[in-house]
């Protein structure tokens, strides 16, 4: 893989940050102990980060070992990457503290302080320790088993033959940067535990091309006995490789129907199921600069035949959530699937509507309702590159469709064999964006730290 203009310079400004850090911590300590720990620290860290940065970041190598995955690349690049985030922060405060205390120029005085010994309650320092305990902290919870999200979606004119269908959603592997071989293995032994009616993936199964040789015949294999089967849809990340046709053949050989801007509809069972092909917005001579987008419209015209037959329950599987009013408009879906935003990779606890997502979807974590049509926005599994997620912590969801209900016509039992789930973490459902508590039923159940 050649190395962009744009990785370089955020390489270069990786090794800005580690030394600015390292500085300012040396200039502040008077203690020969401590500075012999704080070099030691940064010695050992930025070799497991060098090493992360250069095998996995730049050169897409695959490290043979878990061990090398989840204790050397993985740490190594939460530690690059909070630096070079912490970099932005850093710099406003001193240079604010400059306007203000008139403290030295330069670059280098930025991190040097006037008076000496320690003064480690600086803000610069805690705006680090609270950023690396926060993000290994996050770490935890993606080292752990996913969670699983329990939703229950009640339908006045929910067809007789779909009452307590269940169906079990998973976005955002990022198979490579994301999630190794054993987590692949792992999510998909979860998905078989709940037993679900029907499995949807909503993309971004892969993170990078040098990956696609990799064959997902084994760890699918633990789905083949789902009854009607599995149906998944390409996200951005599957069109970055460059080649998405290799991600559907990866997909195709294991079990899964891809569904590339067209609809299908069960001949068991009154569902249908619509699956856009998510285009990808990336721009290759700006990436990672370009932002993202909800104003994408769906290819509705690229659908083939016309509405589903009268009666039928209508699933819409996108990677993104996007296109969902318009959903709503055309007047024949019911339940709108999304992922992408991966909860929006930091949220507020307990409010699951404010993270960083919100800033450019509407519709960024949880359950929605548009009128009559309800919208699922799951957090997915894994994110790229680093794993550092703050309380929208990995995710598989499981969602349980159910109708009126009497004593002679009640409703199938669901086969997950959890019968007493439990809710943590404070998440809160909710029907709309802003994050108000009016769903039918969500447990949450914790696998995490």
């Amino acid at each position: 893989m050649a190395v962009t203009p744009i990785d370089a310079i955020l390489v270069l400004l990786m090794i800005l940050a580690q030394s600015l850090a390292w500085r300012y911590f040396l200039a502040r300590l008077e203690s020969k102990f401590l500075r012999v720990l704080v070099n030691f620290l940064y010695i050992i860290a930025n070799i497991l980060g060098l090493y992360a940065v250069i095998t996995v970041y730049l050169l897409d190598f695959n490290p043979p070992t878990s061990f090398l995955w989840n204790y050397v690349v993985r740490p190594g690049l939460i530690w690059e990457f909070v630096h070079l985030v912490w970099l932005v922060p850093a710099l406003i405060i001193k240079i604010f503290c400059h306007l203000v205390r008139r403290e030295p120029k330069g670059l280098t005085g930025l991190f040097r302080a006037e008076k000496k010994g320690p003064r480690l309650l600086d803000p610069i320092g805690i705006v680090l320790i609270i950023m690396l305990l926060f993000a290994f902290y996050g770490y935890g919870y993606q080292l752990a088993p996913p969670q699983v999200t329990r939703l229950s979606l009640n339908y006045e004119d929910l067809p007789k033959d779909l009452n307590g269908f269940t169906i079990a959603l998973v976005s955002d592997f990022h198979y490579g940067r994301g999630q190794n071989f054993d987590d692949l293995n792992r999510s998909m032994a979860e998905l078989a535990e709940l037993k679900p009616d029907i499995v949807f993936f909503l993309g971004n199964m892969v993170d990078d091309k040098s990956l696609l040789t990799n064959d997902f015949r084994g760890p699918m294999g633990a789905l083949k006995n789902v009854p009607h089967g599995i149906y998944a849809v390409l996200g951005n990340y599957d069109h970055y490789t460059e080649n998405p046709h290799n991600v559907t053949q990866l997909l195709t050989t294991a079990g899964a129907r891809v569904l590339a801007n067209e609809r299908v509809i069960l001949d068991e069972l009154p569902l249908s199921i619509i699956g856009f092909n998510d285009p990808g917005t990336k721009v290759f001579s700006l990436w990672p600069l370009s932002f993202p987008s909800q104003d994408i419209a769906l290819p509705w015209s690229s659908l083939p035949g016309g509405l589903p037959p009268e009666g039928h329950f209508t699933i819409l599987l996108n990677h993104r959530p996007v296109g969902i009013e318009t959903a709503y408009l055309k007047g024949d879906v019911d339940l709108f699937l999304a992922g992408h935003t991966r909860g929006g990779i930091m949220q507020l606890p307990g409010y699951r509507g404010v993270n960083l997502a919100s800033f450019f979807y509407d519709y960024s974590s949880g359950q929605y309702q548009v009128e009559g049509m309800e919208v699922f926005v799951t957090r997915g599994l894994a994110a790229p590159v680093s794993p550092f997620r703050l309380f929208a912590w990995p995710e598989i969801a499981l969602i349980t469709l159910t109708g009126p209900q009497s004593p002679a016509d009640p409703p199938k039992p669901s086969n997950n064999g959890d019968t007493n789930p439990s809710v943590p973490l404070g998440e809160s459902p909710s029907t709309s964006p802003q994050g108000g508590d009016n769903s039918s039923a969500q447990n949450v159940e914790a696998n995490g730290f």
